[in-house]
């Protein structure tokens, strides 16, 4: 799989880093299919009456999260898969926890290569990891308990994703859709894509719901979604009717109905959540 450098989803907070929250690259080899790995940079305190606002946007990942509650004794495994909608979170904390938390952010494309089950049931799924990945839970969990540091727990992991990752797995219609709408920032259209990798729409929707659990018109329209919230963050001086333009929207209304969709808010709330003052 080529590695788009130029292609580097976003969360509502990118710009977030805290002693619970911190993200690092994956070694060379894992790039092209590892967003990152994150957590907290050890374990922390985290008080009871807290209350946590955020929301989680579609980003083309999926995640495996580990939490280890250090209190109680307990280990948390859970599996998020690829989401086309926003979900806003609140969370009031009513017990006071010593935890720590690490997680892989794998690539919507690239899930399927380390995992046993089929990717055909993900969309807008949250649940436990061992359902997809129990030989990670087996080979991480009990492990990393006793490495809280991030930058320990993510040699381990590598090394086991390394030792999994069977690239055979790669269908390559699927992986030439994929490497056309990144290439394109998801602005096409779906007769368009088809006859350019030279199959059928019935084949190309078959291998995306085995593969990533959505449909390449919903992947294309969320990888374009993420293309306009990098643009809106990290193009200065770019407006509202370039980027209509630029991907392909039908007019300014289509644009922002289709990001307040996928973003749970509008362009300026989202620039507030974000922390970043932006004119767009």
């Amino acid at each position: 799989m080529k590695y788009f450098k130029n292609y580097r989803p976003l969360t509502a907070t990118p710009y977030r880093c805290s002693e619970a929250y911190v993200e690092m690259e994956p070694c060379a080899a894992l790039k092209p299919y590892i967003r990152c790995f994150w957590g907290s940079q050890g374990i922390y305190l985290q008080e009871a009456g807290v209350m946590e606002q955020d929301v989680v946007v579609p980003d083309t990942c999926m995640d495996i999260i580990f939490t280890w509650d250090y209190t109680n004794n307990r280990l948390y495994s859970g599996f998020c898969g690829i989401d086309d909608r926003a979900v806003p979170g609140s969370d009031s904390r009513v017990e006071r926890l010593h935890l720590s938390v690490f997680g892989i952010r794998f690539y919507a494309w690239s899930a399927v290569l380390f995992s046993e089950e089929p990717m055909r049931v993900c969309r807008n799924f949250c649940g436990d990891a061992s359902i997809y990945y129990s030989w990670l839970v087996r080979e991480l969990g009990e492990k990393l308990w006793e490495m809280p540091q991030i930058g320990e727990r993510v040699r381990l992991a590598e090394a086991a994703l390394l030792r999994r990752m069977d690239l055979r797995r790669e269908e390559p219609v699927f992986m030439e859709a994929v490497t056309e709408i990144l290439s394109r920032r998801g602005a096409l259209r779906m007769h368009e894509l088809a006859q350019d990798i030279h199959v059928s729409d019935r084949h190309l929707q078959r291998v995306f719901q085995e593969n990533m659990g959505v449909s390449p018109k919903r992947f294309a329209s969320l990888v374009r979604y993420q293309n306009l919230w990098r643009d809106i963050l990290t193009v200065p001086g770019r407006q509202v009717l370039d980027e209509v333009c630029l991907l392909q929207y039908t007019d300014q209304a289509h644009l922002m109905r289709e990001f307040k969709r996928y973003h749970g808010m509008t362009i300026p709330q989202a620039c507030a959540l974000a922390g970043k003052s932006v004119a767009f």
